[in-house]
């Protein structure tokens, strides 16, 4: 007989909002089910549905984090020398990327969760952009494209390459990566 391992209730949720993450990335979120991550953790699946009872609230709840970190790591973002460089390499993190490409694809299917979704990647939108909008080489890039367009470009080349990269699509890639570097230190220039 196993003997069964007791975790406080915190623990539990964050390992199994860690399993479903590790999972969306890793296989895409039709991969991640009760069962699924149960397994995963050495758990029952009812003890998955205990903490989150529908997988949409394991969903929600895993987006909720995500952008609970995003959110965070923007303060580093706001008080980097170079605040759209430092955007854009936690924007261009290939994990987080996958993670929001997932998302996108998920709410693109599961129209319960899509207002949930929505609502709160609008808020680390608008987040991204008054992070952006004391940056210097945003006020240089300005003059052609205001803070949001920024943030939604860099937001969308980074996911864009994020989920070619997963299926084996590279060709052009070193190239962006190349302009976008070039444009965030010299935005004049380019």
């Amino acid at each position: 007989m196993t003997k069964r391992i007791r975790r406080d209730p915190d623990t539990t949720r964050a390992l199994i909002l860690d399993t479903t993450e590790r999972l969306m990335v890793e296989e895409g979120y039709a991969a991640v089910t009760s069962r699924r991550v149960g397994q995963e953790l050495g758990i029952n699946g009812a003890t998955v549905h205990y903490y989150y009872p529908t997988t949409d609230d394991l969903f929600i709840a895993l987006h909720q984090r995500m952008t609970a970190r995003q959110l965070a790591a923007l303060e580093d973002v706001a008080s980097a020398p170079d605040p759209v460089a430092a955007l854009w390499t936690l924007q261009a993190g290939w994990a987080q990327s996958a993670l929001g490409v997932e998302f996108l694809a998920l709410a693109n299917h599961r129209k319960s969760i899509r207002e949930v979704i929505a609502a709160t990647t609008n808020q680390a939108r608008e987040a991204q952009t008054r992070a952006l909008n004391v940056a210097s080489t945003a006020a240089a890039l300005a003059e052609e494209l205001p803070p949001i367009g920024l943030v939604t470009i860099l937001t969308a080349v980074a996911r864009t390459l994020a989920n070619e990269e997963r299926v084996g699509i590279t060709r052009g890639h070193a190239e962006v990566l190349s302009f976008v570097e070039r444009l965030l230190k010299n935005p004049r220039e380019t």
